[in-house]
């Protein structure tokens, strides 16, 4: 019987991710449609702009460089809900195919924010050719998240760079600091939640390391 409330509150858990995943799915496909409105106008402005006579608008350059400012910012909110959107559609499947170097790219864009918060550019160095493996994709997210988690809070400054690399039929996920002390190095290797997360990885074939580079 307890088994069967078991599987019961798993289904429900999965359920409440897909619907959560749905929902976030639909807005991202709105908010992108309300930035592409944004970007063709102020693309027209900018050609409005750009064929009128200096003499008939002042501080013609200055608009001009506004718009592009505007545009850059578009397109970063266009890349931002794009990885929002595949992280979304994440529930969907309990397991499935995954390209971890594709995984690691979309996560460190959701997760650069809280990067930026403890002044640390986040970065990534991913093996040029896939590696696929079978799992659950909001499980596998979470678990790389953690650990980029745990190194940030013993870090401030520098920057923190995810490395892969394809060996053994094994992915290598170097989590690199630049300025990585060993009181920082011996803390986090001794964390046992980072402990658990190393296990947990290996089991499904990613080998996880932190030091300052990725030797």
């Amino acid at each position: 019987m307890k088994d069967g409330k078991n599987i019961v509150k798993a289904n429900n858990n999965q359920n409440a991710l897909a619907f959560f995943g749905k929902i976030t799915a639909s807005m991202t496909h709105e908010i992108k449609n309300v930035l592409a409105i944004i970007q063709e106008s102020s693309g027209l402005m900018e050609d409005i702009l750009t064929m009128s006579d200096n003499t008939d608008l002042k501080n013609k350059e200055r608009f001009i460089a506004t718009l592009d400012r505007i545009q850059a910012q578009i397109q970063r909110g266009i890349n931002i809900t794009s990885n929002l959107n595949r992280f979304a559609h994440s529930p969907d499947n309990v397991q499935e195919r995954i390209d971890i170097n594709d995984l690691i790219q979309q996560l460190s864009i959701l997760v650069s924010r809280f990067a930026h918060l403890k002044k640390v550019e986040l970065i990534t160095e991913l093996d040029n050719s896939p590696f696929i493996i079978q799992a659950n994709s909001v499980q596998l997210q979470m678990l790389i998240f953690n650990a980029i988690e745990i190194v940030l809070k013993h870090i401030e400054n520098g920057t923190l760079k995810l490395i892969s690399i394809h060996a053994n039929e094994q992915l290598k996920l170097h989590i690199c600091y630049d300025l990585m002390t060993d009181d920082q190095f011996n803390c986090i290797s001794a964390c046992e939640e980072w402990s658990l997360i190393q296990k947990r990885l290996l089991e499904i074939g990613i080998q996880l390391l932190i030091g300052s580079d990725q030797t």
